[in-house]
């Protein structure tokens, strides 16, 4: 299937032993951001990581990035480096606070949006509240709104729901370190982006964060569609594959993540041969790569 994250939930347990809200006011911490490369005519790239994630998912993806201009990845609140979240975690609020990072960082023109997994519902929601913002979207294994039209995505993101109830669970209990340990091992991290990961995931409260960010993602499809979706008039492309790409699951997530690309006046789909949900960030970043590319190529000189 396309998107195992409830195995990565589930593995991490047993390997360990065991409404939406008002934009963050202006005087909030400002979230931590990793970013590399240097400024240039091409718009910034901002990558916004999965269920669970933080801003070292990216860490090999930040590298290639850069070579071709400014990339950044960020901590969403109440994760890693951010500081905590003081209301709920709904799509919108997550988007809200990503728009507020941008101005922080003095981001005025459109960038390019990278969403993995259910990060790219958060992207789709930016996109369909503030247009005029974004250059370019690249869903890498995404959740999107679309799955609202499948009725076996649901039930698939409400068995995650469970499973990271149980991720939460093990860190109110004191296993935290392992919970991180095994979150880290089972996606295919190493180096120095899977050190950081390890740390960022190793507090109990960062690990209810993330159950709660989980929680709010059905209701977040709901929230998007209302919204419209990610525009057809912005650039979209989607990265995406899975390991069992017949099976009935595997061909729903493929019919609902390229579906914001075929809508799209400009597309671009890359499918990943013998994807995993997490290679894309590791051993087929590549895939990633192309698609930012192709973006920047199609955004010319700011």
């Amino acid at each position: 299937m396309t998107r195992p994250l409830p195995a990565l939930i589930a593995s991490a347990v047993l390997l360990a032993g065991c409404a939406e809200r008002p934009l963050a006011p202006a005087e909030a911490a400002r979230l931590h951001v990793d970013c590399r490369g240097q400024p240039s005519a091409s718009p910034t790239v901002i990558l916004e990581s999965g269920a669970f994630g933080s801003a070292a998912d990216w860490d090999l993806v930040l590298d290639d990035l850069a070579r071709g201009g400014r990339a950044c990845a960020y901590d969403r609140a109440g994760i890693g480096r951010s500081p905590p979240r003081t209301g709920g975690a709904g799509v919108a609020v997550i988007a809200g606070e990503l728009r507020g990072l941008l101005d922080e960082m003095g981001e005025r023109r459109p960038v390019i949006l990278v969403g993995h997994s259910n990060g790219a519902l958060y992207v789709e929601t930016f996109a369909a509240l503030w247009p005029e913002r974004v250059a370019g979207l690249v869903y890498v294994n995404g959740v999107n709104s679309d799955a609202l039209d499948h009725p076996d995505l649901i039930g698939d993101l409400a068995t995650e729901r469970r499973l990271a109830s149980l991720a939460a669970f093990g860190g109110n209990v004191g296993l935290s370190s392992q919970v991180s340990n095994a979150l880290t091992r089972v996606s295919g991290f190493s180096g120095k982006g899977a050190d950081r990961k390890r740390l960022d995931l190793a507090d109990r409260d960062v690990l209810r964060v993330a159950r709660d960010e989980d929680w709010a993602v059905i209701d977040g499809l709901k929230v998007a569609r209302g919204l419209g979706g990610s525009p057809a008039a912005i650039p979209t492309a989607v990265v995406a594959g899975s390991a069992d790409p017949d099976a009935a699951l595997a061909r729903s997530w493929k019919a609902a993540e390229e579906a914001p690309a075929r809508r799209a006046m400009r597309q671009l789909i890359l499918d990943v041969p013998g994807s995993t949900h997490t290679s894309p960030l590791v051993r087929d970043r590549g895939y990633v790569v192309q698609a930012v590319d192709w973006l920047r190529a199609i955004a010319g000189p700011g």
